[in-house]
């Protein structure tokens, strides 16, 4: 990607130092996977809530692979009927999508039933001028009532008999963008008179990367998971952690390798996110991104809580009240320069589980993938070198109204602190000891304040910010 600086901050809000809540390890469910024990496979989260909520097995038939990267460099995974790609540059509904298997396996043929019409020569079927053919009868009931266009696509070809090079049967059938359906009389009036054919046994005949992971999986298990809050933030930072999150949920990061988060997309305003208040050294300052420290660090957590091997981490230089007061476990993050990496060292893929919960403030990450029984504990807090705030910090903002005073920052002290985190396999052996150290600096209340107000004496005055 191309790394534009931009300074990730979290506007901190007035709030009370309390002690310090120890980092909760992983607890093991598959609440959020599908096992399917006829083949061997699973199917979770966001490919499975598109499986469910477009025909389920009756559509799709059961999963034959885990979810694998193609020789594209495309996450996908492979189903008897279909294939579903993950798009990690879309969010929401988008991020899962079927292949063009249709097109692919028909060749991208243009003769016979595959001749672009310009108009349909039966006033009783429906034309599509996008793709230059129609649909009609009991095709046209199966594509209408069982997940149309963005399900299936627009059709490629008319009806025509074809032998089926799964089974060796001809079958009337007709080509769609991202499927065949086929005919079947002797099922005629029940729901599976109409059938999709095996295009994603198709596909995954002609992928050697396919036919190595059709192999029976282990069950995927929830490996760690991490919830922080953030109660009373400005409604610019909580646009953000929704923003940002969703650009998370549903990412797959294969054994392995490396996961970057300033890698994960654009966290610029070009791509939805707003700017909002940030103290920058000892101003006031709006920046882009505000809040998202707050989905690093409850990553950060949700990964160190999995047992998953972290390569870069950096704590913030003060305290931040959001993060349940949970003093040095955090991880801030400053494209390009500070970033938040670990790496998957499991022998499947990890599935990132991302939410917001915008009425309980709180966000959510579950990290999934297969166990190989490794449990998670932390020793300390331990804690040294206290150091008290300084003078209470006032800045002039122009822009807010005439004799307001708006207290931004709860001054709050410095200090050292360090975790270990030990890592013990099933068998309780010691795999790993890793210290995590965050030097906290002190932060000083911090005003702002409107034309009209004098500061009160034996204060620090900085300059204006800047608009």
């Amino acid at each position: 990607m191309r790394f534009v600086p931009r300074l990730w901050l979290c506007v901190v809000m007035l709030a009370m130092l309390l002690p310090a809540a120890q980092p909760a390890a992983a607890q093991t469910t598959s609440a959020g996977f599908r096992y399917f024990p006829e083949t061997g496979h699973n199917v979770g989260l966001r490919m499975l809530q598109f499986y469910d909520a477009n025909g389920g097995l009756d559509i799709f038939g059961l999963p034959l692979t885990e979810v694998l990267v193609d020789e594209t460099g495309l996450a996908v995974q492979y189903f008897e009927r279909a294939r579903f790609e993950i798009h990690p540059d879309k969010i929401g509904n988008y991020r899962v999508q079927l292949s063009l298997a249709g097109t692919i396996t028909s060749g991208a043929r243009e003769d016979g039933p595959f001749a672009w019409l310009s108009a349909s020569p039966d006033p009783q079927r429906s034309f599509f001028p996008e793709s230059g053919h129609t649909l009609g009868g009991a095709f046209r009931w199966f594509w209408q009532s069982r997940g149309g266009l963005p399900v299936f696509g627009f059709p490629i070809s008319e009806e025509f008999f074809e032998i089926n090079p799964i089974d060796g049967q001809s079958y009337l059938v007709q080509y769609f963008q991202r499927a065949r359906f086929e005919y079947h009389p002797d099922k005629q009036g029940t729901p599976y008179e109409v059938q999709l054919g095996l295009l994603g046994r198709q596909l995954l005949e002609r992928s050697p990367l396919a036919q190595a992971a059709t192999a029976r999986a282990p069950r995927v298990m929830l490996l760690g998971s991490a919830t922080t809050g953030f109660a009373a933030s400005a409604e610019e930072r909580e646009h953000n952690i929704a923003r940002a999150v969703a650009m998370l949920d549903g990412l797959v990061v294969q054994p392995n390798t490396e996961f970057s988060f300033n890698a994960v997309g654009d966290f610029t305003e070009a791509n939805g996110f707003v700017e909002g208040y940030a103290i920058v050294g000892d101003r006031l300052e709006r920046v882009v991104g505000g809040g998202l420290c707050q989905v690093s660090t409850t990553l950060f957590r949700a990964v160190s809580n999995a047992g998953l091997r972290v390569t870069q981490r950096f704590g913030h230089s003060h305290i931040i009240y959001f993060y349940e007061n949970t003093l040095g476990f955090d991880a801030t993050v400053f494209d390009p320069v500070v970033d938040f990496r670990w790496f998957n060292n499991t022998a499947g893929s990890v599935y990132i589980d991302a939410t917001s919960n915008p009425g309980a403030a709180t966000v959510t990450m579950n990290m999934w993938g297969y166990s190989d029984g490794r449990k998670v504990s932390y020793e300390g807090p331990f804690t040294e070198n206290w150091k008290q705030p300084g003078i209470p910090v006032w800045q002039l903002d122009q822009e807010l109204p005439a004799g307001t005073v708006k207290q931004l920052v709860k001054g709050r002290p410095g200090v050292d602190v360090r975790y270990i985190r030990i890592i013990k396999n099933s068998a309780g052996q010691v795999l790993s000891r890793n210290e995590y150290l965050t030097k906290y600096q002190p932060w000083e209340d911090f005003f702002a304040y409107g034309p009209g107000v004098t500061p009160p004496p034996g204060v620090k005055v900085v300059p204006p910010r800047k608009r």
